[in-house]
C-alpha cells in the first residue's frame, strides 16, 4: 500500500505530459489501424486493435494514478516502456507481423527511455525493442506465430528469410541509433536546464544582494533612464527627501516626480542633457512637508559597454547632521578662545587682584574715622575686587569644565536637599514657596551627582531671583521615552522641572539664554546657564525653557537613566585637546 504524497510541480507535469502525449499518438495510430482493417472487412483485427487501445487507456490512467498514490515517477516510466513494447509487438503481429508498417513506432518507447534515462536508457530501451522485434521474427520464420493482416505488407509471398534478417538488422541499428541520440540530447538538455537554472539563481541572487544594498544604504540615491524617468528610489531617499513610497514614481518623468523639488530636478535633467557628472556639492530642497533640507549630493552617469548613456545616478546625504556638528565645532572653537582668555584672566589679572583687594582689606581696617563718601567707596572697590574675582572664577568653569564622573544617584534626594538649600541659603527663597512633585520616586541614574546638583541649584536660584516679590517654585520629576539625538533610539530617561509662576521671559531672548556671556541681569556674567547647558550635554542629556505670560518659566532637564562611564562625545574631545594647554 502506497502512501499519497504532494507532487512537486516539475514532477506532475513530466507525468501528465508524457501519458498525455502517449494517449495522442497511440490513439492516433491504432486509429488509423483500425480504420484501415475496417475497410479490409477484418473484424478479428479490428477487435484486436480495440482491446490493445483499451490496454492503453487503462495504462495511462494507472500511470497516473500510481503516481498521485507515491510511486517513484522513474519506476512508473521503466513499466510503461516494457508495457509500450508489447502493445507494440501484439499492434504489428495484428497488422502483418514483421513486415508492418507499425513496427517503426517501436521508437517511441525508445525516446521515452532516453529523455528519462539519458543514454544508458535510451540503449536499454533499444535494446528491448529490439529484442521484442526479432524474437517475433525468429517465431515467425519458424511458424510459430501466425501474423494476421499479412496483405498490409507489399510482397508477402516473396519474403525470404534474408530479407526478413536484413530488416530486423536494419530496425535494430535504427533502434540503437534512435535510443543513441534521444539519450545525449535528453542529457545535453538536462545540462542545459541546469545551467539556465544556475544562472537563473545567480541572476536572482544578484537581484537581491542589489536590492539589499539599495535598501540598506545610508545614503539616497535616485537613478534614471535616458529619457529622464525614474528607475529607482531607495529608502533612504524617500526618509531624507519625505516621500512616500506608496506614491509609485517609477516610470515618471524627474521633472513630475519631483515637481515641488525643482532643484533636484534640474540636477538630474542638467546631467541627462550636458552628458557630464557632476562632482560632490550642495543644494537646499524643500520636502514634501515644507521644511528645508540641505543635501551634498554627487551625480554619475550610467553608460553601457558602448559607452552610450543610459540614465545617470544620484548619491545624496542629509547634511543636517554636518551642519549641527560644523556648528558645535564653531562652539569649542569659542571655547578654546575662553579658555585661553580665562588663562589669561587668571595669570595677568587674578594676581594684581588679590594684592589689591588685600590691601584695600587692610586699609580699611588701619584707617579710622571713614564715613560717608570714603566709606562707600571703600566698601564699592571691595564688592567690586570680589565681584571681578567671581567673573574670572566663572570664565574657568565654563572653559574648564571637568569630564563628570558618572555614579549611581538618587534624584529625589538631589531634588530634596536642593530644595533644602534654596529655602535658606538665598533671600529670595525666604519668599518662594517650594514644593517638589515626583513622581519617580527610588529612581537612580548614572550622573556625576556634584554637577548636577550645580545645574539644579542654578535653575533653582535664578527662578527664585525672578520671584524676588515671592511666588511658587515646584521641582518634578518623572519617567518618559525621549529620543535624545538623531543617533539614538527612544530610552528611558528622567525629566526634571523647574517651574516658577514669575514673570515670563520675553520672546526674543528666549533662544539666547543658553549661550555664554548673555544675561539680562545687572551685574551677571552670562555664564550660569551656559555652564549648566554644558553640564547636561557631557551627560549626554538636553535641556530646555518654555516660558509665558499665563504659564509662568519652566526650564526642564532631559537625562538618560543609563549613561556609560566611558562614553564622550565628539565635541567633548575637541574642547580637551584645545585646552590641554590652558
Amino acid at each position: 500500500m502506497f502512501t499519497p504524497r504532494a507532487l512537486s510541480h516539475s514532477g506532475e507535469s513530466s507525468a501528465r505530459r508524457l501519458v498525455y502525449l502517449r494517449l495522442v499518438v497511440s490513439t492516433l495510430m491504432v486509429g488509423a489501424a483500425i480504420m484501415v482493417l475496417q475497410m479490409e472487412d477484418r473484424a478479428l483485427s479490428v477487435a484486436a486493435m480495440y482491446g490493445l487501445l483499451g490496454v492503453i487507456y487503462l495504462s495511462a490512467g494507472a500511470v497516473y494514478l500510481t503516481f498521485r498514490a507515491g510511486v517513484d515517477l522513474k519506476v512508473i516510466v521503466r513499466v510503461l516502456v516494457a508495457v509500450d513494447i508489447v502493445v507494440l509487438t501484439m499492434l504489428s503481429h495484428f497488422s502483418g507481423g514483421s513486415g508492418s508498417f507499425f513496427s517503426i513506432l517501436y521508437i517511441l518507447p525508445i525516446i521515452v527511455g532516453g529523455e528519462y534515462f539519458k543514454v544508458s536508457g535510451g540503449l536499454v530501451t533499444a535494446l528491448l525493442a529490439t529484442s521484442a522485434y526479432i524474437t517475433y521474427i525468429l517465431l515467425e520464420i519458424g511458424g510459430y506465430v501466425d501474423p494476421v493482416g499479412g496483405g498490409w505488407v507489399a510482397d508477402v509471398s516473396s519474403r525470404g528469410i534474408a530479407r526478413t534478417i536484413l530488416r530486423g538488422y536494419l530496425h535494430m541499428a535504427v533502434f540503437v541509433f534512435t535510443g543513441l541520440v534521444s539519450g545525449y540530447v535528453s542529457y545535453r538538455l538536462q545540462n542545459k536546464h541546469e545551467e539556465i537554472a544556475d544562472k537563473e539563481k545567480e541572476i536572482r541572487q544578484i537581484r537581491l544582494d542589489t536590492d539589499s544594498i539599495l535598501k540598506n544604504m545610508s545614503s539616497g540615491l535616485i537613478v534614471t533612464d535616458p529619457d529622464g524617468s525614474v528607475l529607482t528610489v531607495n529608502p533612504a531617499a524617500e526618509s531624507i527627501l519625505g516621500l512616500d513610497r506608496n506614491m509609485g514614481f517609477e516610470g515618471v518623468p524627474v521633472t513630475d516626480a519631483f515637481s515641488y523639488m525643482p532643484v533636484l530636478a534640474e540636477e538630474l535633467t542638467l546631467a541627462l542633457r550636458s552628458g557630464l557628472p557632476r562632482q560632490r556639492h550642495e543644494i537646499d530642497v524643500i520636502r514634501v512637508d515644507g521644511t528645508l533640507v540641505q543635501l551634498g549630493i554627487s551625480i554619475s552617469l550610467l553608460k553601457d559597454e558602448q559607452d552610450e548613456i543610459k540614465g545617470v545616478i544620484a548619491i545624496f546625504q542629509d547634511l543636517s547632521e554636518v551642519k549641527e556638528m560644523r556648528k558645535r565645532i564653531r562652539q569649542a572653537d569659542r571655547m578654546a578662545a575662553v579658555g585661553e582668555l580665562s588663562a589669561a584672566i587668571a595669570h595677568e589679572v587674578r594676581a594684581p587682584l588679590a594684592s589689591i583687594s588685600g590691601s584695600i582689606e587692610m586699609l580699611k581696617g588701619e584707617i579710622e574715622g571713614l564715613s560717608g563718601d570714603n566709606a562707600e567707596l571703600m566698601d564699592l572697590i571691595i564688592r567690586e575686587s570680589e565681584r571681578l574675582d567671581r567673573i574670572i572664577s566663572d570664565f574657568l568653569e565654563y572653559a574648564r569644565l571637568r569630564k563628570p564622573s558618572f555614579l549611581p544617584s538618587d534624584i529625589d534626594r538631589c531634588l530634596g536637599e536642593i530644595a533644602m538649600l534654596l529655602r535658606n541659603a538665598t533671600p529670595s527663597g525666604e519668599r518662594v514657596e517650594i514644593t517638589i512633585d515626583s513622581d519617580s520616586e527610588g529612581s537612580r541614574i548614572y550622573v556625576d551627582e556634584e554637577q548636577i546638583r550645580q545645574v539644579f541649584l542654578n535653575l533653582g536660584n535664578n527662578a527664585c531671583e525672578a520671584m524676588s516679590g515671592g511666588g511658587k517654585l515646584t521641582l518634578s520629576a518623572s519617567r518618559v521615552m525621549r529620543r535624545l539625538s538623531e543617533d539614538r533610539t527612544d530610552e528611558e530617561c528622567i525629566e526634571i522641572c523647574f517651574h516658577n509662576d514669575g514673570p515670563a521671559i520675553p520672546e526674543e531672548v528666549l533662544p539666547h539664554v543658553f549661550e555664554p556671556f548673555f544675561t539680562t541681569r545687572k551685574g551677571g556674567t552670562g555664564l550660569g546657564l551656559a555652564i549648566a547647558a554644558r553640564i547636561v550635554e557631557s551627560h549626554s542629556g538636553l535641556i530646555d525653557v518654555r516660558s509665558s505670560d499665563d504659564g509662568g518659566t519652566e526650564f526642564i532637564v532631559i537625562l538618560p537613566v543609563r549613561r556609560c562611564a566611558t562614553e564622550e562625545t565628539e565635541e567633548e574631545m575637541i574642547i580637551e585637546e584645545e585646552f590641554a594647554m590652558v
